[in-house]
């Protein structure tokens, strides 16, 4: 009886618009059994003959190519890729980029051809060393073009301790990374995580009880806690927002100085036609705006170091917003009657933190107001 030999492949791209993976589909071949690779020694020279062929890759150096119309095709559809091969050691951690007038991909195989990872911009930690497959796509059967492949080894910090003004690159592998820092001198800091691959999130803890975390306050996925600390240890804590990220991420602690005309004012007297700036650390603050005459009032609370939120409260008047001002930045406008009304501003997460801008304006209005 004839067996099916691990010596022919088909190579197949599927996955859409970019490549999702290369299934490595056997062909059933009329070869007798006797000549069937049945050894573990055949059967890796059959696995090693899967990269046979490809232009060789040496990590560190620059590739020049191009996909033509005459590269092998994505029957799924009809994009053309090109193929390479390339040595990696365990346990490094490298970035393999893609550049140039090619729209597409860049993914990585390994033996058994078995996608470990697909972007723009790769970033995959190895877990054994050997020969790998980079595989150049197209987005769409429209891709075609040149390209320059770049791929380099990444280093990254093994500490676990965060010093001030120095960012230290890491890696996540689906958990959480633990460091500490020590606040010798009380002010204002910032700490912020970074990273293009998953979506960052931070919990800051340290004296008496201090807790803080934080998700997108740094924008784009990234992670922010801007606070005022007390002298003492900290300990923060790096991690994917839903427990499942991977990939490099940068986590930075920064004093930060607040320019010289800003005074914070956490409580006191509204003045419409006026604003202030505030710092929110969890807990709300409260104002007071007293008004002479019905009026139209618009308040805005706007932030780039948290989600603000805005409460309205007095004479019969309940009001909040979110995201009236636009982006993650709060407004709130109302025809009031005269009188003393309760503004609090707020995050809308109890666990942020950071400064504000919390502005007034007031103009005189006719009519009663609908309670």
């Amino acid at each position: 009886m004839a067996k099916s030999s691990p010596l022919g492949y088909l190579l197949v791209a599927v996955g859409g618009g970019v490549i999702g993976f290369l299934a490595a589909q056997a062909i059933t071949l009329n070869i007798p059994s006797e000549l069937a690779p049945d050894s573990q020694a055949d059967r890796d020279i059959a696995e090693s003959s899967r990269l046979a062929g490809l232009e060789r890759v040496t990590l560190g150096e620059r590739l020049r190519g191009e996909v033509t119309s005459v590269s092998a095709l994505n029957g799924n559809d009809g994009s053309r890729f090109e193929r390479y091969v390339i040595a990696l050691d365990e346990d490094d951690l490298v970035e393999v980029s893609l550049a140039g007038a090619l729209q597409g991909v860049v993914a990585l195989y390994d033996d058994q051809l078995q996608l470990l990872g697909s972007a723009g911009v790769l970033r995959q930690r190895i877990e054994q060393s050997g020969d790998y497959m980079l595989v150049v796509s197209g987005a769409d059967a429209q891709s075609y073009g040149p390209f320059t492949l770049e791929s380099r080894r990444l280093e990254l910090s093994d500490t676990d301790t965060l010093a001030l003004d120095t960012p230290l690159d890491s890696w996540l592998q689906s958990d959480e990374r633990d460091y500490t820092f020590t606040i010798e001198e009380a002010g204002m800091y910032d700490i912020d995580m970074r990273s293009d691959e998953f979506d960052a999130y931070l919990v800051l803890e340290g004296p008496n009880g201090y807790y803080r975390e934080d998700d997108d306050s740094a924008g784009n996925l990234n992670a922010r806690i801007a606070d005022f600390l007390a002298p003492g240890d900290y300990q923060v804590t790096a991690r994917s927002a839903y427990g499942d990220g991977e990939g490099v991420f940068t986590l930075a602690l920064t004093p930060r100085e607040l320019p010289s005309d800003i005074q914070l004012r956490n409580a006191g007297e509204l003045t419409p036609g006026e604003s202030l700036n505030g710092w929110y650390s969890g807990e709300s603050l409260t104002y007071e705006l007293t008004l002479d005459e019905t009026s139209s009032v618009t308040l805005d609370m706007r932030s780039s170091d948290f989600d603000t939120y805005l409460e309205l409260e007095g004479n019969g008047v309940a009001l909040s917003d979110d995201d009236g001002a636009g982006g993650t930045d709060s407004r709130i406008t109302e025809q009031l009657l005269p009188g003393t009304y309760t503004v609090t501003a707020r995050g809308y997460s109890h666990t942020a933190s950071g400064l504000f801008e919390l502005s007034t304006r007031a103009e005189p209005s006719e009519g009663e107001p609908q309670l």
